[in-house]
C-alpha cells in the first residue's frame, strides 16, 4: 500500500474537519488514483484494431490517388487503330484524304497505338486490314477505326469506297464497296473496352449517276455492341450532309482532330465536342460534326 501521508489538522478551528475524517478522504482519493492508472492499463492491453469503411470524399487524398492511378491505366492500356486514306479515285479524287490518314496515323502510334495503315486500298486491302485488326482487338483494350475518303449511303446502308471500286449502277455499290457494318461486326466481337470509330467519309458522291439527292454524304449509324464500357461512333458532319476535304494539307475535320487529340486529359467526348466546336465556327455552320455515343468509360488520347 501506499505509504499514508500526514497533514496538520487544526482540529479545534471552527469549521475544520477532524483529522480522522481528512485522512478517510485521502485514502480514499489514493485508492480511486491507482484504480484509475490500472484501468487505462486495462483498456489499453484489451483493445483491438477496429476496421472502419470510410468513403472518401472527392477533394480527400485517397480520391487524388485513385485519379491518378486510373490516369496511369489509360497511359498503359492496349490500344489498337486501323486507319485507311483512299484519295486517288479516276472518278471524285481527294487531294487530302491520304495525309489526313498519314497524320491520323502518326498521331496515334506516338500514343502507343499499334497502327495498321492503308493508303489507297483495294477492296481485297481493305478487307484484309478488317480481319487483321479483327484478331488483334480479340486481345482487348480500346479499338480505333478511321477512315479517310469516299463513303456512300444507298438505302440506308452506308458503305466505304475502295481505290478500285468500279460503279456504273446502284446494284453494284454492294459488290464493289466495304459495308461499313463490317467495321462494327469485327469490333462486337472483340474483348475490347471501348470502341471507337471515325468516318470523315461525307465527301461528294462521286457517282451522282445513281444517287439521289437524299443520299448525300452517309447516314446515321449507331455505335457498335459489345464493348465493356460502350463505343463512340464519330461524323465529319451530320448524317446526310457534306464535309469539306480542306484546303491546306488535311480535310477540315481532321485538322481539328488532331489539334485536340493533343489537348492533354480531355476524353474522348471533350475532344469531340471541342472538334465541333471549332468545325461548325470555321464552316460557318455549313459543317456540324456529329457523334452517337454509348460511352460508360473514359479515354484519354494524351496524358499529362
Amino acid at each position: 500500500m501506499n505509504e499514508m501521508i500526514n497533514f496538520p489538522v487544526e482540529t479545534e478551528a471552527k469549521g475544520s474537519v477532524p483529522e480522522t475524517a481528512m485522512r478517510s478522504i485521502i485514502t480514499a482519493l489514493l485508492i480511486a488514483e491507482t484504480l484509475f492508472a490500472h484501468g487505462q492499463q486495462i483498456i489499453r492491453g484489451y483493445s483491438k484494431a477496429s476496421s472502419f469503411n470510410i468513403q472518401p470524399t472527392k477533394d480527400s487524398v485517397v480520391s487524388t490517388l485513385s485519379v491518378s492511378t486510373n490516369l496511369e491505366f489509360y497511359k498503359n492500356e492496349r490500344k489498337t487503330a486501323l486507319i485507311i486514306g483512299n484519295g486517288s479515285y479516276k472518278t471524285g479524287p481527294l487531294k487530302n484524304a491520304v495525309n489526313d490518314a498519314l497524320d491520323i496515323a502518326a498521331a496515334l502510334s506516338g500514343k502507343g497505338f499499334k497502327v495498321i495503315l492503308k493508303q489507297n486500298a483495294s477492296k481485297l486491302e481493305m478487307r484484309n486490314g478488317i480481319r487483321e485488326f479483327g484478331t488483334e482487338i480479340g486481345q482487348g483494350g480500346v479499338g480505333l477505326f478511321y477512315y479517310s475518303g469516299h463513303g456512300i449511303q444507298v438505302d440506308g446502308a452506308n458503305y466505304l469506297v475502295p481505290i478500285d471500286a468500279d460503279i456504273q449502277m446502284k446494284a453494284e455499290v454492294e459488290e464493289e464497296c466495304i459495308n461499313a457494318n463490317a467495321i462494327l461486326r469485327a469490333m462486337e466481337f472483340s474483348d475490347n473496352r471501348i470502341n471507337v470509330i471515325i468516318l470523315d467519309a461525307c465527301r461528294n458522291n462521286p457517282f451522282r449517276s445513281f444517287s439521289r439527292g437524299d443520299e448525300k454524304g452517309i447516314t446515321r449509324m449507331d455505335p457498335p455492341k459489345g464493348a465493356k464500357q460502350g463505343a463512340i461512333i464519330a461524323f465529319a458532319t451530320a448524317p446526310g450532309s457534306v464535309a469539306s476535304d480542306g484546303d491546306g494539307r488535311n480535310g477540315l475535320y481532321t485538322s481539328k482532330l488532331l489539334k485536340y487529340m493533343d489537348h492533354p486529359e480531355l476524353t474522348l467526348e471533350e475532344v469531340f465536342k471541342r472538334v465541333r466546336i471549332d468545325v461548325s465556327t470555321e464552316s460557318a455552320g455549313k459543317q456540324v460534326p456529329w457523334e452517337n455515343n454509348s460511352l460508360t468509360g473514359d479515354f484519354y488520347f494524351t496524358i499529362k
